[in-house]
């Protein structure tokens, strides 16, 4: 990896952890805050996956989620097809809620150092 591999890697590193921390503290929805997940660790990929961390839970996540509704899409629905999907969406929530939580909180953590990189 030459160095400005590196630097754009450990940007899109930082910003995995500004997510982390926006999703634990409630500062952007939750399902755009996943959605914004998956799309920075398939960046850290594309350049050098990450090895001190599993980040599978998201992946798990996002493909239940994807196909649902988010943000301003949501307004070419109609009300009761909404209705059944975000019932839908909400059991994935409650069944993925905890183990994200931890990962993001573990993403924090582990990466808390990464602006002395930059």
């Amino acid at each position: 990896m030459n160095k400005f591999d590196e630097l754009k890697r450990n940007r899109f590193i930082k910003k995995l952890r500004s997510n982390a921390i926006a999703i634990t503290s409630n500062q952007i929805q939750i399902h755009s805050g996943y959605f914004k997940m998956d799309y920075l660790i398939g960046r850290i990929n594309d350049i050098k996956p990450l090895g001190n961390i599993d980040l599978a839970i998201f992946k798990k996540y996002y493909n239940e989620i994807k196909f649902h509704p988010i943000g301003k899409e949501r307004k070419l629905y109609n009300k009761e097809y909404l209705a059944k999907l975000d019932s839908k969406l909400k059991f994935i929530d409650e069944k993925y809620k905890d183990l994200l939580d931890e990962k993001c909180k573990e993403i924090i953590e582990i990466f808390k150092d990464i602006q002395d990189f930059c």
